[in-house]
Parts: structure tokens; C-alpha cells; sequence
């Protein structure tokens, strides 16, 4: 087993109980912490959010499963805010927040592929992809565009034969510049998933935030290997959520 078919093993499995623990992160939070500060995303409202350092720890200790320790005003600002809840409301399915992944150690488009004889029949392909990403971005939630990618990843099979996730990263990236679109990380993400899944594959979609100044930025991600963007540029990023 590799380890990007390990990771999505760990991703897809079920969140382990937390019967001892009063509250859980609800799903759709993802949180990144950093000197003095607190980083969230919360799915559901599509919008990032800034706290202190204790709002941080107290998260942490509920990732853990170690809520007792966390401090009791943080625990109610955040019950407060919503990214807490009870956790005996916890639903079936584990949240985003809790697929982590490998740093990053390589770009697949940093790398040598050899280009498949199918290469330019996948420009019409590719183009209606991007465009289509842009319009359900404008249309829907960006909730209901990640719920659909997690339900369309449990129903995708890893391929029998076919390219590889380093000639398709490739191939997709030499034709996407051929587009008169402006690049912009989160649709060009998900056309990229809606690609590859097409044909057998489910890398993650990685969220991630620089905290000074504050920056966010997304990229696919397939166990260490970066897809869609240069190491250099998504090592810059502390990933906040992975879906």
C-alpha cells in the first residue's frame, strides 16, 4: 500500500469516539494556530476567522479529545461563535478538519512526465472544467461544492490502467495556460479534482493561510505530493483544512 492510499485510509475513516469530551469541533472548521493568534475557516459561512492564542488551544484540546483542559471562557466564546458543539450531536460522517496530510516534499509539476498521446484531446475537456468550476462557485455555497466532492470521492475507484496523478497534474497545467482565464487557486483546484476523479483518482483539496499578513491560498495534494502547485509556492502555507 502507498503512502497516499494510507493517507486516504485515514482520511475516509471514521472519527474515533469522543464520549468523554463535552464538545467537538463542528464540521466544516478547519483551524491553524501561530505565535499570538488563531487561524479558522469555516466552511459553512465561507470566510476566514481571527482569534487569540486561547481560542487555539482550546481547540486543540478538542482535537485531541482532551476538552477538560480547555480553558472554560475560550470554550463558551467559541460555543458562541458556533464552531463548537455538543458533541453528542456528532453526525456520522468525520469532519474535513480531521483529514491531515503529509507536508508537502515534491510538485508533481516540477517533474518529468511523458505526455499522453490523448494530450491535446483534453483541451475541450480541461476548458469546460474551469469555466463550469467558476459558475458553481458563483451559484452555490462552497459547502455544498465540497459536500458533493466528498461524496463523489467514496464513490471513486482507483483506476485499472490509465495516466498516472503526474502526467494528468502535468497535462492539466500546460493546457489550463492555454485558457483565457485569469488563474484563480480555488476553482483551478476543483476543475483539476473533477479532472482526475474522471478518471479514477481522489487527491485531497488543501486549504492553507499564512498568518503575516494574512494570506489564504488552496492546492491538490495526493499524500506528500503537491499537484497543482510549485513546493516552494504551497510550502509557504500552514494548511488550515483538507477535504
Amino acid at each position: 500500500m502507498t503512502s497516499a492510499e494510507r493517507t486516504r485510509r485515514a482520511c475516509d475513516a471514521p472519527a474515533p469516539s469522543r464520549t468523554m469530551a463535552h464538545y467537538r469541533i463542528r464540521d466544516g472548521i478547519g483551524f491553524v494556530r501561530f505565535e499570538g493568534r488563531t487561524i479558522i475557516l469555516d466552511v459553512m459561512a465561507d470566510r476566514y476567522w481571527q482569534l487569540g492564542a486561547d481560542a487555539g488551544a482550546a481547540l486543540e484540546a478538542l482535537r485531541t479529545g482532551e476538552a477538560r483542559r480547555a480553558d472554560e471562557r475560550s470554550m463558551a466564546r467559541l460555543l458562541a461563535l458556533g464552531f463548537v458543539v455538543p458533541a453528542d450531536n456528532r453526525p456520522d460522517e468525520a469532519s474535513p478538519a480531521e483529514c491531515r496530510l503529509p507536508p508537502p516534499s515534491v510538485s508533481m509539476l516540477e517533474q518529468s512526465a511523458s505526455p499522453s498521446r490523448a494530450y491535446w484531446t483534453a483541451i475541450g475537456e480541461v476548458a469546460l472544467l474551469a469555466f463550469a468550476a467558476r459558475i458553481v462557485l458563483r451559484a452555490r455555497p462552497l459547502k455544498a461544492v465540497l459536500d458533493r466532492i466528498k461524496v463523489r470521492r467514496m464513490r471513486t475507484r482507483s483506476p485499472a490502467k490509465g495516466p498516472e496523478l503526474d502526467v494528468l497534474a502535468q497535462q492539466f497545467a500546460r493546457l489550463r495556460r492555454l485558457l483565457p482565464l485569469r488563474p484563480l487557486c480555488l476553482p483551478d483546484s476543483i476543475a483539476f479534482l473533477w479532472f482526475v476523479m474522471r478518471r479514477g483518482h481522489a487527491p485531497r483539496l488543501v486549504f492553507g493561510v499564512e498568518a503575516f499578513p494574512f494570506t489564504a491560498h488552496c492546492w491538490v495534494q495526493d499524500g506528500d505530493s503537491v499537484l497543482t502547485d510549485a513546493l516552494d509556492h504551497a510550502g509557504r502555507f500552514r494548511p488550515i483544512l483538507a477535504i
